[in-house]
């Protein structure tokens, strides 16, 4: 079977755009925030070469440059989402189809769909925990990126907020499923961390950048 992010684009929105429950938000969200670091990309490749970013100091061009290299490896790990997340609500099917005729089989599907279920909440949670740890290398991309291209960057921290709170949905959706109380406090606690946090700096970002004014 083909991988999702093989597809052509049009091929790709007409797939979510099916009877198919898969892919969909999840799956949506991993493009979502890779489109969010690919933008953020694009400013870095229009700031290093220009004349404004050599006068900076040794200190800041390397915190730019570190910075560039963390959205770059975290924008693979969001485009693999695009897949996991279509793989894992299957999985989560075929556990529900499973045969619940005798005892024995009931207890096959229990712990198959709660396998399922951690799996199908971990992604979104990684997304989650992906746009958390895209804060800092945002915020200094933004810093020292060219300005004539500050337009994309803001669009890049609106792309990334709308992956946030896009997984938001997906982790308390699935969170009912989860039967061990200790992992689904796990992940309600480091959730609630991540998304003030996100919510917190785009709503900062929003407030230091005029163009989201009117």
């Amino acid at each position: 079977m083909s991988k999702l992010i093989d597809k052509n684009l049009i091929d790709y929105i007409n797939e979510v755009d099916s009877s198919l429950p898969a892919p969909g938000g999840g799956s949506v969200m991993g493009v979502v925030g890779g489109l969010a670091c690919a933008l953020a990309g694009m400013v870095v490749h229009l700031t290093v070469n220009k004349k404004k970013f050599s006068l900076l100091t040794k200190e800041e061009q390397d915190s730019f440059n570190n910075a560039a290299e963390q959205i770059k490896t975290i924008k693979s790990n969001l485009i693999a989402i695009v897949d996991k997340d279509a793989e894992g609500f299957n999985l989560f099917m075929e556990a529900m189809k499973m045969p619940k005729e005798t005892d024995e089989e009931k207890e096959k599907r229990k712990t198959a769909m709660s396998n399922a279920s951690k799996n199908a909440i971990e992604i979104p949670f990684n997304a989650l925990k992906y746009c958390y740890e895209l804060i800092n290398p945002f915020n200094t991309i933004i810093k020292y990126g060219n300005s004539n291209v500050i337009s994309d960057i803001a669009a890049a921290y609106i792309l990334l907020f709308a992956c946030a709170k896009g997984s938001l949905l997906n982790i308390n959706i699935n969170i009912p499923l989860i039967e061990d109380n200790v992992f689904a406090d796990y992940i309600k606690t480091n959730t609630k961390e991540y998304i003030t946090a996100i919510e917190n700096n785009y709503f900062n970002i929003e407030k230091q950048i005029n163009l989201f004014n009117i």
